[in-house]
Order: structure tokens, then C-alpha cells, then sequence
């Protein structure tokens, strides 16, 4: 009977995968489940082998173990169906590079590899208000110049550090990119467009330094996850910088009208029309432009820099539709792009560095990398 609650009870964790989740603790489960099921899968197999087929009970367990562990492998095969296609999209997008890394592994799921441990340099760019701003400076593994890589971090734009998803930027370190992960001034103290300002002023700095931090001062890529993705989006189409030469964004809200116009009646997970009305200064009713030149959906020109999106179908704290119609636009303004849609994927889809969703778009962010710099 002990076994047949632990096989239920892994079945209904599995199935978060497929639910509109609305609170905290199940988004970290899901998120849990779909970037760490290959490992967690152990668990409904060991089920498996203890429970036996003997009896009806018996047998009705194993069923339900085995379906938790159908379930918790979904994403990783998943994967695999999508890495089919994704280098063709990638060079029908973006051309055809030098780049020939394997897309995906089910191997490398469960066995790496990971990036060389190296701690970053922590450097003062800026000042404002008696307050410093450090940047997290990871030196490229190259003796040539290197093109630069400035990461904007998650947070809701009123917390978060520069310091998370530390193996990716030791991983780009590792491959020939410098990378500088900067902070930024929070909300509500700081509205928009501080944290744009930020941005600028911190490529302005690593091009002052360039020949310090041995850093290519031309060539630079933006990059953010969630609210930084949204800076990252907004500073790349706004900053008229030839020196940006693109802007990588994974789950980032590129349009903060669109944002605030489908906000639920009810709380969601982050609370957002209060997030919103910190970050921007009020609502959208009361300061329409501020919300328009925070989108980087409404800066789209021709001219603004390639870009890479990525987005999880499932994400319930910044809906999908924001990357999609972002693509759109770029599309329609004649601006290389790519907009990858990780059907099982949900918000920090890349918090494994191995996971499906952390390999995936690690090998997308590459390929760009490799097409742009």
C-alpha cells in the first residue's frame, strides 16, 4: 500500500508539467520535474522493481509508476524531437556558421558536461547616489580580443544578483566570450528607465576598458532572462550602438502594454499589475509612453540588432505570446530572428545547466553567438 502512495504521489508531481499553475511551490515543481525528470525518473522505476507484478495491486502500481516515469521523461524526448530541426532553423535564420556541436544528448542528461570552475572579477562600473554598481567579469579563454557578453539577471526588476546561472557564463567564458553580468537599480526606488541606463552605462565602461578586460569593444550581444530580458530588449533596440550586435532573451516580457492589458483579475505568481505599477512608475492608463518605451516591441525597426527568443509553452509567469509577438514584429520589419518554443518548457526552463531546456538553448545561444560576433 506504501508503495501505491508513493507511485501516486510521483504520478500527480509529474503531471504538474501539464497544469496552468498559479502558485509559487507548483511552478518550482513543475520546473523541478521538467528540467530534472531524467533524474528524479529513478524514483518511479525503483517503485517498479520493488513493487512487482504479483498481485492486482501489485500490477496497479507498477502502471502508475510506470506512467510517472513516461511523464518525467516527456521533456527529454521532447527535446530530442525538436533538436531534429533546430540547426536547420538556426542557419535558415541566422546563416550558416562554423559551429558543429551536437544539439542534444540524451547521454549528456545525466552525465554533463560542465564548464570549468573559475570565480569572476568583481568591478565597480558605476555610481549613483553614494551606491556602487558592480559588474561580475568572467575573462574569455582566448588570447585574441574577444567579443563581449553582457548578461542582465531575472528578478522581477526590483530584486535578483548578477551572480545566478553562473555555469552558462563560465561555460561562454570557457568558449572564447568575455562575459560581464551586470546589476542594476531596482524598482521602486529606481523606475525605468534607470535599468536601461544602466546597461548603456556598463557597455560604455567595458569599451572604455576594453584593452584591460581584453574585450572586442565592437563587438557586443545583450542578453537577459525574464526582467532582464526585457532591459536587454528594450537597451538593444534603443541604444542606435553598431557595437550591439545582438540580443539574446529567454521568458522576458517584450511588451509591457500587452503586459498590463491581459494581466488576470486575479493575483498571479508575481503579483504583476503591483510590479508593474513600481517598475513603470503607475499604470498604464496614467503613463502609456513610459510602458511603450519600456517594450521593446514598439522600437522595432529594420535596423535594430538580430535576435534570439526563447520561451516556455508553459511558462505561467510571463506567457509565451510576449516572445511570439515579438518574433512577429521582427519578422515583419525584416530583422533576422528566431523564436524557439519549448513545448514542455516553463519560467528559468535553463535553470539546469544540463536539463533539456539548459542544453537546448545553450546550444541555440551558441550558435548565435558564433552568427552574429
Amino acid at each position: 500500500m506504501i508503495l501505491l502512495f508513493a507511485s501516486l504521489l510521483l504520478l500527480v508531481c509529474a503531471l504538474l508539467l501539464f497544469l496552468d499553475l498559479r502558485r509559487p511551490i507548483l511552478w518550482k515543481i513543475s520546473l523541478a520535474a521538467t528540467e530534472f525528470g531524467q533524474y528524479f525518473v529513478l524514483l518511479p522505476i525503483l517503485v517498479m522493481v520493488l513493487a512487482g507484478a504479483e498481485t492486482p495491486l501489485a500490477l496497479i502500481t507498477s502502471i502508475i509508476a510506470a506512467a510517472a516515469s513516461a511523464v518525467l521523461l516527456y521533456p527529454s524526448f521532447a527535446a530530442v524531437v525538436l533538436s531534429r530541426s533546430l540547426s536547420r532553423r538556426l542557419a535558415d535564420a541566422f546563416g550558416r556558421t562554423s559551429h558543429h556541436a551536437a544539439s542534444f544528448s540524451l547521454r549528456r542528461l545525466w552525465f554533463g558536461p560542465f564548464p570549468p570552475a573559475s570565480e569572476p572579477e568583481s568591478i565597480v562600473y558605476a555610481e549613483h547616489g553614494g551606491k556602487s554598481l558592480h559588474l561580475l567579469f568572467h575573462r574569455a579563454h582566448s588570447s585574441a580580443p574577444a567579443p563581449c557578453v553582457v548578461i542582465i539577471h531575472t528578478g522581477g526588476w526590483d530584486s535578483g544578483s548578477p551572480a545566478e546561472f553562473p555555469m552558462m557564463s563560465r561555460h561562454l567564458a570557457s568558449i572564447g566570450y568575455a562575459v560581464a553580468c551586470i546589476e542594476y537599480r531596482f524598482a521602486p526606488r529606481h523606475p525605468w528607465p534607470a535599468q536601461r541606463e544602466d546597461a548603456a552605462a556598463a557597455i560604455a565602461f567595458l569599451k572604455a576598458h576594453a584593452a584591460q578586460f581584453g574585450i572586442d569593444a565592437s563587438r557586443f550581444v545583450l542578453f537577459g532572462r525574464s526582467a532582464g530580458g526585457q532591459i536587454a530588449e528594450a537597451t538593444a533596440c534603443t541604444a542606435s550602438d553598431p557595437a550591439i550586435r545582438g540580443c539574446i532573451a529567454f521568458y522576458a516580457p517584450a511588451d509591457l502594454v500587452f503586459a498590463y492589458e491581459h494581466l488576470s483579475p486575479e493575483p498571479d505568481i508575481l503579483d504583476s499589475r503591483t510590479l508593474l505599477h513600481n517598475y513603470l512608475g503607475g499604470p498604464l492608463d496614467r503613463l502609456p509612453e513610459q510602458y511603450r518605451d519600456a517594450s521593446a516591441y514598439h522600437h522595432i525597426t529594420p535596423q535594430s540588432p538580430p535576435m534570439l527568443l526563447i520561451h516556455g509553452a508553459k511558462d505561467p509567469l510571463t506567457w509565451y505570446r510576449q516572445s511570439e509577438r515579438l518574433a512577429a514584429r521582427l519578422t515583419k520589419q525584416g530583422v533576422r530572428n528566431l523564436y524557439i518554443e519549448l513545448p514542455w518548457g516553463t519560467h528559468a526552463f535553463d535553470y539546469n545547466f544540463n536539463g533539456p531546456g539548459g542544453r537546448l538553448s545553450r546550444y541555440a545561444v551558441e550558435y548565435f553567438l558564433a552568427s552574429v560576433l
